[in-house]
């Protein structure tokens, strides 16, 4: 219904951000992901937007890009998480840890988040795995900043799934033990190292 939201930033407070557009300002709950994201206080902002409307209550929540959107749309058409669960998770894990966790089966990661127990991290992995699967936006959300040339990454990860890494371990271990001017070979070494 509403898009996103492009104006600008007056206030945040906790979780909720404040965005002056043609006159009108709108609550929205974000993610801490988001809020760190966007800026600071008297900058223009652009909001993705999912109004959530219930019998009693209309809430706007806001990300910071449409990635996470979509992440927080798969969340609550999970049974039992909600739109403030679903802001609450991605304000603990990034979409990147999230999709790689439910992709590799960690329930244990996803636990961790608060207000998540071990039932409902499975129920997670169990409900949204084939979504995540089928989902171009996991190599997308990469982080590749710390990595000088990703080709050099995504190299070193298809040698260490052809030597029996899963793409998640093979993802996980580089993201830990990447360097920024490390060439593809010094990669799959430190991998092979920590094996």
């Amino acid at each position: 219904m509403i898009g996103f939201i492009q104006g600008k930033l007056e206030d945040i407070n906790n979780n909720t951000l404040l965005i002056s557009c043609n006159g009108v300002g709108f609550e929205i709950l974000a993610s801490q992901n988001t809020i760190q994201k966007l800026g600071n206080i008297g900058e223009d902002v652009k909001v993705y937007t999912f109004l959530n409307v219930r019998e009693d209550e209309m809430s706007l929540f806001g990300f910071a890009t449409s990635e996470e959107k979509s992440m927080f749309l798969k969340l609550t058409s999970v049974g039992g998480i909600g739109p403030k669960t679903a802001i609450s998770i991605l304000s603990e894990i990034s979409i990147y840890d999230l999709a790689t966790a439910i992709l590799g089966g960690d329930a244990t990661s996803i636990s961790k988040i608060k207000g998540i127990g071990k039932k409902t991290a499975e129920r997670i992995i169990l409900e949204l795995k084939e979504k995540i699967d089928n989902l171009p936006l996991i190599d997308k959300m990469a982080p590749t900043g710390e990595i000088a040339n990703s080709q050099e990454f995504e190299y070193a990860i298809n040698v260490l799934i052809s030597l029996g890494l899963t793409k998640y371990d093979a993802t996980k271990r580089l993201r830990e033990l990447a360097g920024p001017d490390d060439k593809a070979e010094d990669l799959i070494q430190k991998v092979l190292r920590s094996l």
